[in-house]
């Protein structure tokens, strides 16, 4: 396989990875959207967290993953993707991030846009099922007829993953 032998420099570590490089997004959709001046008044973001304080409401996201089997393959194909989630979610799950707790599941909804698909990902449901060890949750779409739940259930060949994957590289 050609990914799987080609040695990838990451982004944002700089170490060198083999293997399929995930297709991450720094910041949900909902942050972009933002003006320079309202992301440093009403938003607060890292690498895992984002809240966005408007005045009558603030928007909670987390940062998780969404893998996608690659047909023939041991290999699956990663979305570092963001899902918005409830207040309560989003503070247990602050309140255990660091802690290696038992594997919780949320109720979460996609907040990036991926490019891969011709409709919409934004507002699709999930299941966001924590990890241990450090591990950025875990997402499990909703059943619907999104072409994403199809591609998540049965998968994506080699030749799709591949294409995905040179658009970003």
């Amino acid at each position: 396989m050609f990914w799987k032998k080609r040695k990838q420099t990451c982004r944002v570590c700089g170490k060198e990875h083999v293997g399929f490089p995930a297709i991450g997004f720094d910041t949900p959709f909902y942050y972009d959207g933002l003006t320079q001046e309202e992301k440093q008044e009403i938003a607060q973001i890292s690498t895992d967290f984002c809240a966005i304080e408007y005045s009558d409401q603030t928007d909670r996201f987390i940062r998780t993953v969404l893998s996608i089997p690659i047909v023939g393959s041991c290999e699956r194909l990663d979305y570092g993707i963001w899902v918005s989630v409830s207040e309560k979610t989003w503070d247990e799950y602050r309140r255990n991030f660091d802690v290696d707790s038992e594997p919780k599941t949320y109720f979460g909804m996609i907040s990036n846009e991926l490019n891969d698909y011709q409709s919409t990902t934004l507002g699709l449901y999930t299941d966001v099922k924590t990890q241990k060890n450090g591990l950025r949750p875990e997402i499990i779409p909703h059943q619907s007829t999104h072409p994403l739940v199809s591609d998540w259930e049965n998968g994506i060949s080699l030749a799709e993953a591949e294409r995905r994957i040179q658009r970003i590289v």
